[in-house]
Parts: structure tokens; sequence; C-alpha cells
């Protein structure tokens, strides 16, 4: 009876350390950061916690794209201990609302990937349109005239400091060159195509004295009619 009393207890043993397990909770694992200048970069924690009983080991945290960073302060934590997940965001290329989710990758055996979300709205102080030019079938030495608005939203004053383009088909030019906030300019691109060209693939260059995103880059492509 002894005898199987102590093989009771060991197996009671055993089996409480095999139940022992690491769990992770995310505290806000949706941050909205409200309204964002273009060009801004956004930094925000998130913490999570182990209230498991086993060490909570963070295997891997993938951003879901390249314009966003994220590392954590501590890798491994042990039972009711926290981590802070840091995460960087460079909205430069972006505008309007936006969402980017980072995955945390962990040994939780229930919650093996856990989400953290940044949302919010991007707004732009120099905003260009349209924001590509598609001049479509174009016949050479025949020049096709297109339009940009270049609006300044922020509220201070903005100049444009250069308009250019690697492309020798491409000459620009801009109604003005100093913008109050609400105010918009016009800026006239003249394509002329040569004989020798196929197809028309660059951008268009727009400079401005703006700190949080001093150059706009206009995509623009066609081609040529036979």
């Amino acid at each position: 009876m002894k005898f199987c009393g102590l093989i009771a207890c060991c197996f009671f043993l055993i089996s409480g350390t095999a139940s022992a397990a690491p769990q992770i909770v995310v505290e806000q694992p949706l941050y909205n950061f409200g309204t964002l200048v273009q060009g801004k970069k956004l930094d925000h924690t998130f913490v999570i916690k182990n209230i498991g009983d086993a060490p909570l080991k963070i295997n891997h945290i993938r951003p879901a794209c390249g314009c966003t960073a994220a590392n954590a302060s501590v890798p491994v934590m042990l039972p009711g201990k926290t981590s802070e997940i840091k995460i960087s965001f460079n909205s430069a290329n972006f505008y309007g609302t936006v969402t980017k989710t980072v995955a945390v990758e962990t040994n939780d055996p229930k919650t093996p990937t856990s989400t953290l979300t940044l949302t919010g709205t991007i707004t732009e102080e120099v905003a260009v349109l349209p924001k590509q030019l598609n001049l479509g079938q174009v016949r050479a030495n025949q020049p096709k005239t297109i339009t940009i608005s270049v609006e300044n939203r922020g509220s201070k004053p903005l100049k444009l400091v250069s308009l250019r383009s690697p492309m020798p088909q491409v000459s620009l030019r801009s109604d003005k060159t100093s913008l109050r906030s609400g105010e918009s300019a016009t800026v006239t691109v003249t394509v002329t195509p040569r004989q020798e060209d196929r197809m028309l693939s660059g951008y268009l260059s727009i400079t401005t004295d703006s700190t949080s995103k001093p150059e706009v880059m206009i995509p623009i492509y066609g081609s040529l009619a036979r």
C-alpha cells in the first residue's frame, strides 16, 4: 500500500510539472495614434506579460511591412514578468487611414502568435494630385501636356524649391512658387517623345521646404504609337 501511494504521489508531481506552461497576455494590443503628419515617425511601446507558470520566450517578432521596426526589451519572461515591444513606424509613403500589424511569436502553447496593431490617419502637408501620370499612347515629336495640382495642407507657407525630371523628354513649369496654407499651384508637365523612344518610364520630382516631406516623387509612364 505504501508503495502504491508513493507511485501515486510521484505521478501527481510529474503531472503537475508537465502541465506547467507559459501564457502571454498583451496589454492593449491595439493602439490608435489618431492623426500623424506624413513623413513623421511614430514610436509606441506595447507591454506583454507572462501570466503562466513557466518561462515565456519570444521566438520571433515579425512586422507586416518594411515601414515598421520592432524589438523586445526582454526576450524571456519568468512567470509574472513583463517585456516591452517597441514599435517604430515610418509614415513617409502613406496617406489616409492606415493599419499596420506586428506578429509576436512565442512558446505559449495556446497562443503561439499574438498580433500588435497600430492604426490611425496620415495627413499630407504637401498633397500632389494625381499621384502618378499615365500618358497612354503618345506620338514622337508631338508634345503632350498634363497638369499636376500641388496643395499646401500645412499650417505654414510652403515654397516650391525645384521641379525636375531625369527624363530629357520632360519639362515642368509651375504658376506659383510660394503657397499660403490651403493654397494650390498648378504644375504643367510637357512631354515630347523622341523618335527613338519605345517606352516612356521615369519620374518627376517636386522639392519643397517642407520639413516633414521635402520631396515628392511622381511616376510617369507611357508608350509610343507606331
